[in-house]
C-alpha cells in the first residue's frame, strides 16, 4: 500500500466572520492493521469567556487611554444592548439588511451610537481590508492604540432569521481581534 495523505478544508462562517479548519486525515502505511494518529494542536490563547473579562470603570473623560496592553472589554456593554433592544424591538425584529435593505442598519447603527456616547471606543468591525464593508450584527470595541486590536461581539442573535426564528439581542463575546480592522462609523 502506498502512502497517502487527504487534506480536508472545511470553511464555515461564525458570526460574521469566515474561518477556514484544514484537518489532515490519518496516514495508512503498510499491509497490516492501519496506524491512526490524530494530532490536534489548539494555539488559541484567546480568554474571551464572559467570566474573564473584568469591569473598567468609566472614567469622567469618556475614553479611556491603555497604559500598557488592550483594555478589558467593559462590562457595561451588555446591559446597554439588552436595554437598547429592549426600548427598540422593531428596530431589532427588522435588523436584516438582506430583507429590509437600508433600513434594517437601525438598530446596529443606534446601538452603536448609545455605546459611543458612554465610550468612543465602540464601532463596527471591518470584514474587508478597506472597511467598505462592516458586520451587520457585531459590535467592536477598541482596545488598544490605532484601530487594530479590538474586542468583537455578536449583539444580534438570529440575524436574517428563517420562518418561524425570533430575532434577538444577544451578547456573545467572540476571541480578541489583531488582524481586522474597527471603525466608529460605517
Amino acid at each position: 500500500m502506498r502512502n497517502s495523505v487527504l487534506m480536508l478544508s472545511i470553511v464555515f462562517a461564525l458570526a460574521g466572520c469566515d474561518i477556514t479548519l484544514t484537518t489532515p486525515t490519518p496516514v495508512v502505511t503498510g499491509t497490516g492493521t492501519p496506524a491512526i494518529t490524530i494530532t490536534n494542536t489548539n494555539t488559541n490563547t484567546a480568554t474571551t469567556d464572559r467570566s474573564d473579562t473584568e469591569a473598567t470603570p468609566s472614567p469622567s473623560s469618556g475614553t479611556p487611554v491603555p497604559s500598557t496592553g488592550a483594555l478589558p472589554l467593559p462590562s457595561y456593554g451588555e446591559g446597554v444592548a439588552r436595554d437598547f433592544a429592549a426600548t427598540h424591538a422593531s428596530q431589532l425584529a427588522g435588523s436584516c439588511q438582506i430583507t429590509h435593505g437600508e433600513a434594517a442598519w437601525q438598530f446596529l447603527d443606534g446601538l452603536i451610537a448609545t455605546l459611543q456616547a458612554r465610550d468612543a471606543r465602540w464601532g463596527f468591525l471591518c470584514k474587508d481590508a478597506g472597511c467598505t464593508k462592516v458586520a451587520a450584527d457585531i459590535v467592536a470595541y477598541k482596545a488598544g492604540s490605532g484601530d487594530l486590536g479590538f474586542w468583537i461581539v455578536d449583539v444580534i442573535g438570529n440575524h436574517c432569521p428563517n420562518p418561524g426564528d425570533v430575532v434577538e439581542v444577544r451578547w456573545g463575546v467572540l476571541p480578541f481581534e489583531t488582524v481586522r480592522r474597527w471603525s466608529a462609523h460605517r
